[in-house]
């Protein structure tokens, strides 16, 4: 079976005792891949669980998260990002870019935004983390729904890049903010 490189996001299968990132979840381990029998159709899946932060007080077990191995780069699995694609992520977020229109109803944007999480990895993530950024600053008044989502994609980003970067999330964080800035400075 061939693989595709990490650093391309996704590799042909991951074995038990991987640690993976999945979409909006974050990141999970590999616990076991299984072969479910659905409308007489047998149908391999990972049984992925979240990891929980090491600092986490809860004693709660998640449910496991079921993904089909033939979907699953398509909903949003992926190998964590490496030191060359955090870099990349970090100029994505102070780019002056915006990455989606500014104009478009709430309804209409959030699916291609999720999307571009599940299609592109951290980049999509760094993506959206910088649209939400500007949307926010561009309300007088945010909605829930585009302060909700932009809570779970900093916790997620953050979270991933303090990791690979070995930086605490609160220096990395005034980082992003200042490079967030730029998007909002008015063309000289």
């Amino acid at each position: 079976m061939e693989s595709k490189t990490l650093s391309e996001g996704f590799q042909a299968e991951f074995p038990p005792g991987s640690s993976v990132i999945y979409a909006m979840h974050g990141k999970c381990n590999v616990v076991s891949t299984e072969t479910r029998s659905l409308g007489g159709e047998a149908i391999r899946f990972y049984k992925l669980e979240i990891k929980k932060s090491a600092l986490s007080r809860s004693n709660k077990t998640e449910p496991a998260i079921w993904v089909p191995i033939s979907r699953a780069k398509d909903q949003g699995l992926r190998a964590p990002m490496t030191k060359e694609e955090a870099e990349a992520v970090l100029k994505v977020l102070s780019s002056r870019e915006y990455y989606f229109k500014a104009n478009e109803p709430w309804n209409v944007i959030q699916p291609l935004l999720e999307a571009a999480i599940r299609i592109e990895g951290g980049l999509g993530l760094a993506k959206v983390a910088s649209f939400l950024y500007v949307m926010k600053k561009k309300q007088v008044v945010s909605s829930p729904e585009v302060n909700k989502l932009q809570e779970t994609v900093h916790r997620l980003l953050f979270k991933e890049l303090s990791e690979i970067l070995e930086e605490t999330p609160k220096n990395l964080e005034q980082k992003i903010i200042k490079g967030f800035r730029v998007k909002m400075t008015p063309d000289a």
